[in-house]
C-alpha cells in the first residue's frame, strides 16, 4: 500500500473517529445541532441513531487503523491493504448514500468520501 493511500486512509481514520465521538457525546450539543441538522426538540428522539452511527463510524475508523498497522507493523500487507480498502470504499458509498438521503448534507456527504476516495484512487494506480 504506497504512501498517499495510506495517508489518505489515515486522515479518514481520525476523522470518523473524530465525529464519532461528536455524535456520541455531543449530538445533543446546540452548537453541533446546525452540522447534525439536529431541532433542540428532537435530540431525545435521535439520541439512539446519533449513538449507533457515532459507534459504525469509531468502528470503521479503527478498522482502517488496524489495516494501516497490520501494513507498516504487522507485517501483514494484503490482509492490512484489504481492511483498508474495504473501510475506505464503505465510506465512499456511505458518502454518496448520506447526499441521496438528505441533500441538504452534501458538504458533508463529499467531506465522508473525499478522503476514502482518494485512498482508494491512490492505491488502485500505484499499489
Amino acid at each position: 500500500m504506497n504512501l498517499l493511500s495510506q495517508i489518505f486512509a489515515g486522515g479518514t481514520a481520525l476523522a470518523l473517529i473524530s465525529v464519532g465521538l461528536l455524535e456520541i457525546f455531543r449530538h445533543g450539543d446546540q452548537r453541533l445541532h446546525r452540522i447534525f441538522l439536529i431541532e433542540p426538540d428532537d435530540v431525545l428522539a435521535v439520541r439512539m441513531w446519533a449513538m449507533n452511527v457515532g459507534a459504525y463510524n469509531m468502528a470503521f475508523g479503527l478498522g482502517i487503523a488496524t489495516g494501516l498497522w497490520m501494513v507498516n507493523v504487522g507485517g501483514q500487507t494484503a490482509g492490512g491493504s484489504a481492511i483498508v480498502i474495504f473501510c475506505c470504499a464503505s465510506h465512499i458509498f456511505l458518502g454518496f448514500w448520506l447526499w441521496v438521503t438528505e441533500k441538504r448534507l452534501l458538504i458533508s456527504a463529499v467531506g465522508q468520501a473525499l478522503f476514502p476516495g482518494l485512498a482508494v484512487i491512490f492505491y488502485m494506480l500505484f499499489g
